[in-house]
């Protein structure tokens, strides 16, 4: 079975994430040149933008590198939840 691919805007990407309290993206690295995988948390200073070149950007806390990237070359985002627990 064929995987679909579906576009959606930037602002609907930034609502998606921002229902998470965590993600991780997958993106090419020129610096690696290879596609990396990174784990982010979702705070107020975020953002997508687009570049100058048209590039889609991200800018995000890094918890693997422990401060703030730009991502470009997006492959996929993929957001999770945390599961809270209740107290007795």
């Amino acid at each position: 079975m064929e995987k679909q691919i579906q576009e959606i805007s930037i602002a609907d990407i930034e609502i998606k994430i921002k229902e998470s309290k965590l993600f991780r993206l997958r993106y090419f690295a020129k610096k690696h040149d290879d596609y990396i995988v990174r784990h982010g948390v979702v705070d107020d200073n975020m953002k997508f933008w687009e570049a100058k070149n048209g590039d889609l950007c991200f800018t995000y806390y890094d918890i693997d590198a422990g401060g703030y990237r730009t991502a470009k070359n997006i492959d996929w985002i993929q957001g999770a939840k945390v599961a809270s627990k209740e107290l007795h």
